[in-house]
């Protein structure tokens, strides 16, 4: 991952958390809803906003310690690692869940990222996985209220094609409005 955008990360921590506050929406739940029973990775968990929704047993992966150090009060276990080199064996999990957390990798880094998420993923495993919708690609991101991190939007094609040479079926993306204008798109798939 982009390591100016891991340290701003660890810098904003505190700050970050109290500007998002609480999930204000329902995937966690829907992705666990998706899995069912299994054990579940929540990629680029922050502060933990989703474990609570997923619910156990989940498992919190993110490269930040100062967020990690924020979701010790979940209780449910936590790893400091890359999306790009996941420390677990292969067929490791039931599902995946990642909110915001691949749109920070370049479009080449999270095509290596997601190949190596679908070798986690046990065979008939679900991802639930969002991104911003658009074109943008770079670390000068008008607006945004942490400047200086590395963002790549998608387009609804582009990432159903990601999914789908990383080794995901049955790959589905709907458009949802966003909390602060634009879109995300939210990808639900299988491997």
């Amino acid at each position: 991952m982009d390591r100016a955008t891991v340290a701003i990360y660890d810098e904003v921590a505190g700050d970050w958390q109290k500007s998002r506050g609480d999930a204000n929406d329902d995937l966690g739940r829907v992705c666990r809803e998706q899995v069912g029973e299994g054990l579940v990775i929540d990629l680029g968990c922050g502060p933990g906003r989703y474990l609570g929704q997923i619910a156990a047993p989940v498992i919190g992966l993110d490269v930040s310690g100062s967020m990690l150090g924020l979701a010790q009060d979940q209780g449910h276990p936590l790893v400091q690692a890359d999306l790009e080199a996941l420390p677990f064996g292969d067929n490791a999990f039931a599902g995946a869940f990642a909110r915001h957390s691949y749109l920070h990798l370049s479009k080449v880094q999270a095509a290596g990222a997601l190949t190596e998420l679908s070798r986690v993923l046990r065979p008939g495993g679900r991802l639930v996985l969002t991104v911003i919708e658009g074109t943008y690609e770079g670390h000068d991101l008008p607006g945004d209220d942490y400047p200086g991190r590395y963002y790549a939007f998608w387009t609804g094609h582009d990432l159903e094609a990601a999914l789908r040479v990383a080794g995901f079926t049955e790959v589905g993306v709907s458009i949802v409005p966003r909390r602060k204008g634009g879109t995300d798109l939210v990808a639900s798939a299988r491997v």
